[in-house]
């Protein structure tokens, strides 16, 4: 079994890393030099996991996941999947363009990495999410990203049209309640 810091990294999954846009890094890159690629092509170059990550490092551009971090962890249960916890999580609308018009809504942060008959759901998701200082909510076929990096977590990124999440009760009544 290949080793997860033998992989390489595009642009983008090196943007997952410190949680911002392609672009960011592409501008680092220019200002700051320092990473090269080892493949691929001008436009979509390649670059070695450990050696992305090094160099994010290097910046203070790559976040400390894990429960050290300020926020609390959020909890997302999957329908007919597992129940995850994920630390540093965000909800946020990104501004995707879409066919439709509708907003769009993210999801994101850093989860352990994925252990043997956990099964995360994919390509898309249903799933009730647990995040703290909102409502609990669930979302209906959310795209499911699931960017691992190399280290002790993985990165995942849910996203979906606003019209299909759904405010849950914060309170669980009893069956004597509801007589």
């Amino acid at each position: 079994m290949t080793h997860p810091d033998a992989y390489d990294v595009n642009l983008s999954q090196i943007a997952r890393m410190a949680r911002v846009g392609r672009a960011a890094v592409v501008n680092w890159r220019r200002r700051h030099g320092g990473l090269e690629a080892t493949g691929g092509t001008e436009e979509s170059p390649l670059f070695p996991r450990a050696a992305a990550e090094q160099w994010l490092r290097d910046l203070d551009k790559l976040p400390e996941p894990g429960p050290a971090g300020t926020r609390p962890p959020a909890t997302v249960a999957f329908t007919g999947g597992p129940t995850i916890t994920v630390y540093g999580p965000e909800l946020h609308s990104p501004g995707l363009p879409s066919s439709g018009g509708a907003d769009y809504e993210e999801f994101s942060g850093h989860i352990e990495p994925d252990r043997p008959g956990t099964g995360i759901p994919w390509p898309t998701a249903s799933a009730r999410i647990e995040h703290p200082g909102s409502t609990p909510y669930e979302v209906a076929d959310a795209h499911v990203d699931i960017s691992g990096y190399g280290g002790r977590m993985d990165f995942l990124r849910l996203t979906w049209p606003a019209a299909r999440r759904r405010a849950l009760p914060t309170t669980t009544e009893t069956p004597e309640a509801q007589a």
